[in-house]
């Protein structure tokens, strides 16, 4: 039995964005996911037809509200389903920025004087200042380095900084600035095995992959899908 060869069909791709039928990106190649991807057309509808009919307070007993709960509920299960995750399990905030903010501030609450967290000096700031700013608590900070001749994490750096005294190793699943992948099973492994958690910034990873956050082992994940053709 011969194997088909997969192939993306672009032109089909490209007749599902809007944005690039336009006159001002018609003799453009966009390279700017980094700034927010542009979204599909199932994506412009959905925001058109929720502006239009049903933009009102969700779970009353009005026929524009009763739907704009179905709908509210729709999105928590459909990106549970996306990821493999539990639907209590998901948060829809404004940015992963500040959901982290806000995970930082309700995990300080269970963080002694003395104890440790790491963090990289590879991630995004927003995995990074919100976790250096427990310090003020008693929170120790150890920062995980990249090895200067390759901008990349090593992980056996990270075995020497995590102790029975580490409660988070928080790290990007993917560098925004150099592209590498980190081994986010190893870092798993070394956390767990002395009872810290894991927090993962996905920001830079999920434009490339839909992980299975049950696989990957992680604590905290966290995504903005105005980087995956969703809202900002």
């Amino acid at each position: 039995m011969t194997k088909q060869k997969m192939t993306l069909d672009v032109d089909f791709v490209r007749s599902q964005f809007p944005a690039f039928q336009s006159r001002a990106s018609r003799n453009l190649v966009f390279f700017e996911n980094a700034g927010g991807a542009y979204v599909p057309a199932a994506v412009v509808e959905r925001m058109r037809r929720f502006f239009i009919e049903h933009k009102v307070q969700p779970y009353f007993s009005s026929e524009p509200s009763r739907i704009a709960g179905e709908e509210m509920e729709e999105s928590y299960r459909t990106i549970a389903e996306l990821i493999h995750a539990e639907q209590d399990e998901i948060t829809i905030g404004p940015s992963t920025t500040l959901n982290f903010y806000v995970l930082a501030q309700g995990l300080r609450h269970f963080l002694n004087d003395g104890d440790e967290l790491v963090v990289t000096n590879q991630d995004h700031e927003a995995n990074v200042g919100v976790w250096r700013r427990l310090s003020e608590f008693g929170v120790v900070i150890r920062e995980w380095q990249i090895r200067p001749e390759t901008a990349e994490l090593d992980v056996s750096d990270l075995e020497r900084l995590i102790n029975h005294r580490t409660k988070l190793v928080c790290c990007t699943l993917c560098s925004n600035v150099v592209g590498t992948h980190n081994d986010i099973e190893r870092v798993v492994e070394l956390a767990h095995r002395v009872g810290a958690m894991v927090v993962a910034d996905g920001v830079s990873y999920a434009p490339h992959i839909i992980p299975d956050v049950q696989k990957l082992g992680v604590d905290f994940y966290g995504y903005s899908t105005y980087k995956t053709f969703g809202t900002h």
